[in-house]
């Protein structure tokens, strides 16, 4: 009987406690945040609008010079969602003068990098540093392409909005929602590192085509 427990323990037990140690580490993995300090620009990724909220937070608390938006029209929401983040943006303290937009439309977090260069190179000598704001599952890919996209001219950092704001708890795998997050996001950093970096040609023109999932 106790031979037939102990290999119970050995056999269900230490392997399910091990695999459940592991859930904290693979969901803190996509988070990426850094120090809070002052950059030249303030840019929030579109999506939920506590993003756009934050971003407002940081610069209110002079964390930045001024604020950028992306986001085209929205079939969903009936709007133009880079008009949309600034008019968020001022009813939270930001003034519209410090704030800057560019609506056209966007399929993919690449999308957005490439509009943000395209403002910053016209702004070289004023851009040397930016923050990004997005949620934090959605940090580290985010990092990496921005930073691919701007270049080594610019540096970014990560102010993921705070996970007790969004619906990336601490314990994701408690949530159907949280969990299908981290899912798509580790098959989106795969995805992102053969879209963009070991690809090329007619393989990358192929995927192109999964860019808006």
């Amino acid at each position: 009987m106790k031979k037939t427990c102990l290999i119970l323990i050995l056999v269900i037990f230490i392997p399910l406690c091990t695999f459940l140690a592991l859930l904290g580490p693979i969901g803190d993995y996509l988070v990426v945040e850094d120090k809070l300090q002052h950059t030249d620009l303030i840019a929030a990724v579109s999506g939920p609008e506590y993003r756009i909220v934050y971003a407002a937070e940081l610069y209110t608390r002079g964390l930045g010079d001024s604020v950028f938006f992306t986001g085209g029209f929205s079939e969903e929401n009936q709007r133009i969602e880079a008009s949309w983040s600034k008019y968020v943006a001022t009813t939270h303290g930001v003034p519209p003068e410090a704030i800057e937009t560019d609506d056209t439309a966007v399929l993919s977090t690449h999308d957005e990098a490439v509009l943000l260069k395209k403002y910053i190179d016209e702004h070289a000598d004023s851009i040397k540093t930016v923050t990004v704001v997005t949620d934090p599952y959605h940090s580290r890919r985010a990092r990496w392409i921005y930073q691919k996209v701007l270049g080594d001219q610019v540096k970014v950092y990560m102010a993921p909005v705070p996970r007790t704001r969004t619906d990336f708890p601490k314990q994701w795998w408690t949530t159907a929602g949280s969990r299908k997050l981290v899912f798509k996001e580790y098959v989106k950093l795969v995805f992102y590192y053969f879209r963009y970096q070991a690809s090329s040609g007619a393989f990358r023109e192929w995927l192109s085509q999964f860019d808006k999932y």
